[in-house]
């Protein structure tokens, strides 16, 4: 409907022309009574096309705004929504970090409105507006109607040459803004590092040195692109000049009426100026493809592992956790495997600890058993059933997870709890934090619960935020709480308290553990030693020590009894 309003807008000004040659005519007229019935119509004339002009004007402008806003929420909306269902390996890859998807998310719609909007109702006008202005010309004109051909196939043909033009220069400048927003990102995300590191200038000079690319090329597509609008500008007069000069030799040879030339002049300069719409419309034009092409090939890209897919069944865990035969490796780099062959039973309600050298698997465990990937080879099994037969939400629903760094959101402490349980009401909100150690030093805050925690926690220590951690962990009940690293990174007296907190989370519950500060998991009911993706020795604390294997020799090194 829009560019059907858009197309009458365009169709007023050829008309125009009609008019245009009968004021002429008019204007020439002997008689007088004549002359006055003659303006009073072209009056009216003039006054319909004047309305009908706006009014198309507005109502296309209104419904292009109104279809373009709803695109970009659209678009917006389908590219978040695929980005945060996607699966591990997605994430693994370079080009999807964090500061490539948010730049797809905050750049591509727009560019993809800012070509539908006025704009396009703009060059559906003149598009209407050349079709008018031709047929006008060849009805009433013939002999000079080819000059409006020519002057649009000419400058047509310019336009698309610079577009190709600007299509790929847009492209490398599209794999640059990618690079220097990772970077940016990067360098925000970690400003404290960055700063305790003072290397401030560093990444300075090396953001100035990702954008120094696309800013000279942006100058270089500036100075192309105001050379087409100049020479579109010129193609009016250009074409005016030569409709006249014809015209004025028509005449002479009384092959035409001046009242035609000048009606048909009239018609082929709507037709010329309506071009230049298109100088200006082409940047938009390019960008918009581009940016299509980016989004599209993204929302293409189905993930392997769809978190919020309905397919499977869903049972209620008991807890049991079993590892069969299973290798794995990360997607990304195939060649090192990470698990090779683990066959691992965890009994339902009992403490599993984890432990091995750095990068022996452990943490890849956890990950496994959320879902994020699928082993190479193998299953991994909960209360004997295959987890890929299990609907994956429901599935997350009854683990919980808390990692050795807690990543809290910059809203309230209320609010970061609740994220735990859907609906979660006041009382378990507290109830939770209770039980996580948390409650005595949030209602000591100015606003208690409603204390905005900053970005990533930083308006709490580290204990805090890892208590609020926990209190979101055990607000939803889980089956199964995977504790990764969870006190590692806190002092003595946060530990304590943190440690505290997770002795009581992990009762009734199958809890699995892992631990470098091997005195937290000396009363687990299990302990697992990992080496080279291969279980190497399982037993108790004291079965362990007693064996004289790896484990006596970690515990040994931390000078344990």
């Amino acid at each position: 409907m829009a560019v059907v309003f858009a197309f009458v807008r365009g169709m007023t000004f050829p008309i125009f022309s009609i008019i245009y040659g009968k004021m002429f005519k008019t204007l020439t007229a002997g008689d007088k009574q004549q002359k006055l019935h003659g303006a009073t119509m072209n009056g009216i004339w003039f006054t319909l096309l004047g309305v009908s002009s706006g009014i198309s004007t507005l109502i296309s402008g209104f419904l292009l705004g109104k279809a373009g806003e709803s695109l970009t929420r659209r678009l917006r909306l389908s590219l978040f929504t695929n980005i945060v269902q996607q699966d591990g390996e997605y994430f693994d890859r370079a080009d999807h970090a964090t500061g490539r998807l948010t730049t797809r998310l905050s750049t591509d719609a727009p560019n993809i409105r800012a070509a539908i909007d006025q704009r396009f109702a703009d060059v559906a006008a003149a598009v209407s507006s050349i079709i008018a202005g031709i047929s006008i010309a060849f009805s009433y004109g013939p002999k000079m109607a080819p000059i409006g051909i020519l002057t649009a196939v000419a400058l047509i043909s310019l336009q698309t040459a610079i577009a190709h033009f600007l299509k790929r220069q847009g492209q490398k400048d599209a794999v640059k803004a990618e690079e220097f927003s990772r970077l940016a990102t990067e360098a925000i995300e970690q400003h404290r590092t960055v700063q305790s590191l003072t290397r401030e200038k560093f990444f300075v000079d090396k953001f100035i040195s990702r954008i120094s690319g696309p800013h000279k090329r942006s100058i270089y597509r500036g100075i192309i692109e105001s050379l087409t609008y100049a020479l579109s500008v010129s193609f009016v007069c250009f074409n005016f000049a030569i409709a006249y000069s014809y015209g004025i030799w028509l005449i002479r040879r009384r092959s035409c009426s001046p009242y035609t030339v000048f009606q048909v002049i009239e018609a082929l300069n709507t037709t010329s100026m309506s071009l230049t719409a298109f100088a200006t419309y082409f940047p938009e034009y390019v960008r918009a493809r581009l940016s299509a092409a980016l989004l599209f090939q993204m929302l293409r890209q189905k993930p392997k592992i769809d978190s919020i897919s309905t397919y499977g069944k869903m049972n209620t865990l008991q807890g049991a956790i079993r590892f069969q035969h299973l290798h794995f490796s990360y997607p990304i780099i195939r060649k090192n495997a990470v698990l090779n062959g683990i066959n691992l039973k965890i009994p339902a309600g009992k403490t599993v600890a984890l432990v091995g050298p750095s990068g022996c698997g452990k943490s890849t465990t956890i990950q496994l058993i959320e879902r994020f990937y699928d082993p190479i080879a193998g299953k991994v099994l909960f209360d004997e059933k295959d987890a890929r037969e299990l609907n994956l939400r429901h599935l997350r629903s009854q683990i919980s997870v808390v990692g050795q760094e807690p990543i809290l959101f910059n809203y309230s402490i209320r609010e970061n709890i609740a994220y735990g349980m859907e609906k979660a009401s006041d009382s378990e909100i507290q109830e939770a934090a209770k039980l996580a150690n948390a409650h005595d030093f949030i209602v000591k805050l100015p606003k208690g619960y409603d204390t905005v925690v900053g970005e990533r926690g930083s308006m709490l220590s580290g204990g805090q935020k890892q208590r609020v951690a926990i209190a979101r962990a055990v607000i939803r009940n889980p089956k199964i709480l995977l504790l990764d690293e969870a006190t590692s990174a806190l002092d003595t007296e946060s530990e304590k308290i943190v440690q505290e907190a997770l002795e009581r989370a992990r009762k009734g519950r199958t809890c699995v553990m892992i631990a470098h500060r091997l005195s937290s998991i000396q009363n687990a009911d299990l302990i697992i030693v990992i080496k080279d993706g291969m279980i190497e020795e399982q037993g108790t604390h004291q079965q362990l020590l007693a064996s004289g294997g790896l484990y006596a020799g970690l515990v040994s090194k931390q000078d344990l009894n």
